[in-house]
């Protein structure tokens, strides 16, 4: 398996996310709030999840992009409800991380949960439509031991690599090829979950920056 190392919550943040006057109203502050809530949360489920992603199953999987799915979604609606001079002021440090962060996790959660059988928008990681995925799981020992080099592919953030039956996965999605054999024979690309949590960790990275950025402001007239 892979190294996971726990996330880090929100207990550092220095106040600046804090401040009602940002906000564009009361009603934008509460849902800030609940925004934040929503991520810490997400945080504490992902690091409890850390002991069972051994021996993965499809649940694992599934859980952890829906986590990850849900922090992501939570960080990127946080600024939208700053106030309009404080949105178009802040600028994230980390903006080619996240770049390469987001288009790896649309489009490994696109073909493991919303679109396992129409995925076809992400060519930079294999997936225009040509994969389906008909399964997640842990590798069984029949399939480690009656496959080929040329059977397995990996999905990291710098695409999807073919002949990587060798290459360290956490866990396997099962899927089928047009082009390779015509449907019937499966094939398998392995993923692993330090990339999900990855993604997760650097959302966090912008959080802490909107953050630092917001606890430098100062409200006009004081």
């Amino acid at each position: 398996m892979s190294i996971v190392d726990k996330l880090e919550n929100l207990e550092c943040l220095k106040n600046g996310l804090h401040k009602k006057w940002i906000w564009n109203d009361a009603d934008s502050f509460s849902l800030s709030c609940d925004y934040l809530q929503k991520i810490n949360y997400c945080i504490q489920d992902l690091n409890s999840e850390i002991g069972s992603l051994s021996n993965p199953s499809m649940k694992e999987v599934i859980f952890v992009i829906v986590l990850v799915d849900w922090i992501c979604e939570a960080v990127d609606c946080l600024p939208k409800l700053l106030i309009p001079d404080l949105r178009d002021g802040f600028s994230c440090e980390y903006e080619s991380e996240l770049e390469k962060a987001k288009k790896y996790f649309k489009a490994i959660r696109s073909f493991v949960v919303a679109h396992p059988l129409t995925t076809n928008r992400h060519y930079d990681y294999g997936f225009d439509g040509d994969l389906i995925c008909v399964d997640i799981g842990k590798i069984s020992i029949l399939v480690s031991t009656f496959t080929n080099d040329s059977d397995w592919y990996h999905i990291d953030f710098s695409g999807l690599r073919a002949n990587a039956k060798n290459e360290n996965h956490d866990f396997i999605l099962h899927v089928y090829s047009q082009k390779k054999n015509g449907m019937k024979f499966e094939n398998y690309i392995g993923a692993n979950f330090s990339d999900l949590f990855e993604v997760a960790r650097t959302y966090m990275k912008k959080i802490y920056a909107l953050d630092r950025y917001l606890s430098k402001q100062r409200k006009k007239g004081r």
